[in-house]
């Protein structure tokens, strides 16, 4: 008679030889908001869609599933803004660190964005990942030598001062995600394996987890040690 390999793993673990660990193959891949408490978001498993800032959700198909916005996205050091007065931000990488960077006018050297954290500690690292209406939106990571930079908070930076929006989920290992801002203000700023989101112009923010975007369990694995 064969045992299948999970009841065989929960033997052993009964039996003190092996600890079992969960984790999932599911990842949010973006996600898009409103104002009125709707919420799109582009999964592994597919596109699901709430209407009710995120307490229920639907599978949806179609034109809705299928569109691809164009808002900014988090890309690491590839997103660039352009304000009204044509200076430029974007983020650029010296001695292995990341930081903010402005750019005055066409040919004009890019110099480091001086920003004031009213008292607060400034992150190591600062990945630029949007902007809307000269207020620029970035993640701060830790001091690291590895990139991409494991991003702990989010931040909106205008007028030359800088405020922590969000502080991000511990168990983001990757860089900065997709990040959409719409133009009603309400945001989303999408994790591997969470989401959160801002309908009132990056206050209030709701961390959403994953696993809650779908009907059927994540689909999950186990780690057998010794």
């Amino acid at each position: 008679m064969r045992l299948s390999a999970l009841f065989v793993a929960g033997l052993l673990s009964a039996a003190g030889g092996v600890r079992a660990s969960s984790c999932t193959f599911q990842k949010i891949h973006s996600a898009r908001t409103s104002a009125m408490g709707e919420i799109v978001v582009r999964a592994s498993f597919g596109t699901v869609r709430s209407l009710d800032h995120g307490k229920t959700w639907r599978d949806v198909t179609g034109p809705l599933a299928d569109r691809r916005d164009a808002a900014p996205a988090g890309a690491g050091e590839s997103f660039a803004y352009t304000g009204s007065d044509g200076v430029q931000y974007a983020t650029r990488s010296t001695d292995q660190r990341r930081r903010l960077v402005r750019k005055a006018a066409a040919g004009a050297p890019w110099i480091l964005l001086e920003l004031d954290y009213a008292g607060t500690a400034a992150p190591y690292n600062a990945v630029l990942v949007g902007a809307r209406q000269g207020t620029l939106y970035f993640t701060g990571g830790a001091d690291s030598q590895a990139w991409p930079v494991r991003p702990s908070a989010l931040y909106r930076a205008s007028a030359g001062r800088a405020e922590k929006l969000v502080d991000l989920d511990d168990a983001l290992t990757e860089g900065a995600r997709p990040f959409f801002i719409s133009d009603d203000g309400s945001m989303a700023y999408a994790g591997p394996n969470k989401l959160w989101v801002s309908f009132s112009a990056g206050a209030g923010w709701t961390g959403i987890e994953g696993q809650s975007l779908t009907k059927l369990p994540w689909t999950m694995c186990r780690k057998m040690t010794m």
